[in-house]
């Protein structure tokens, strides 16, 4: 009978022999583990720039797994612990419809929710005039917006109509390509759109450096993947972030279970094969 408790105690007695106190490749969100190389360093910043200079409404763009959810969770972290700041984050923004995007922002934002579109966003526009008094940046970031119905728009073109001398609400929208033709079919508020910016795929050397510190984060202060096998993965996983991790989790799943001390060539064959 399988015993999940004994499993997990031999997997981490299998880890430990590798130096690893603990699993390196967890495709779940640990903050711990995000890793900002070069390229997504820069989008970063870029949008730290909009909050912090009140640029207003910004797309991050970049195909799955590249990274936009954990960069939304780092601005979250980042901002959440300001004190001059307000900020929610609507993890998955796939809001039917203009109603459902103001009241999920609304409630995101401790703001009470009403029966009507209009009532809902006065209540939204007292919280700005509330925050421009007492210089506070509204921050608002959208997770996977190129799910919302293009009706939702209407709530940040009413937002950004209800402006001052400086911009009191920042929105940070993350999606999908396809989210670009959402933000098309409202020209007011595509026109607001202070700048674009896209997530690229990871370099080799990023994707290594990538590898090498989550390695250093779980114990381990050497490489556990040999060069050969390395340059295969990162080949397969075409510089996408999430599937790099998977491919090393499944290399690494691969290694406890042999004797061999580091990911080799074979083991790299074996989980890319088709």
């Amino acid at each position: 009978m399988f015993n999940s408790a004994n499993d997990e105690e031999w997997r981490l007695a299998r880890l430990e022999r590798l130096g690893l106190k603990e699993d390196p490749f967890k495709l779940s969100a640990d903050p711990r583990f995000l890793f900002l190389g070069p390229e997504h360093l820069a989008v970063y910043r870029q949008a730290q720039g909009v909050i912090s200079r009140r640029r207003g409404l910004a797309l991050i763009s970049g195909d799955m797994g590249m990274g936009k959810s954990s960069l939304a969770r780092r601005l979250y972290d980042v901002y959440a612990a300001e004190e001059n700041v307000l900020i929610c984050y609507i993890h998955t923004a796939a809001f039917k419809s203009a109603m459902d995007a103001a009241r999920q922002i609304s409630m995101a934002l401790n703001v009470p929710p009403q029966r009507s579109f209009q009532r809902q966003m006065e209540g939204l526009e007292r919280l700005m005039a509330d925050a421009y008094t007492a210089r506070r940046n509204v921050i608002i970031l959208l997770d996977d917006a190129q799910l919302m119905d293009p009706d939702a728009l209407e709530v940040i073109h009413r937002l950004y109509n209800f402006d001052y001398d400086s911009k009191v609400v920042q929105v940070i929208a993350f999606g999908q390509l396809e989210m670009a033709a959402v933000f098309e079919t409202n020209k007011a508020v595509n026109a607001r759109v202070f700048v674009r910016l896209a997530l690229p795929p990871l370099t080799l050397s990023s994707s290594l450096q990538m590898v090498l510190f989550r390695l250093r984060v779980a114990g381990r202060n050497s490489p556990l993947i040999d060069d050969d096998a390395f340059e295969l993965l990162y080949e397969i996983s075409q510089g996408v972030p999430r599937e790099m991790i998977r491919l090393c989790a499944l290399a690494t799943d691969s290694l406890l279970q042999s004797d061999a001390t580091t990911i080799n060539i074979d083991i790299a064959r074996e989980v890319t094969k088709p």
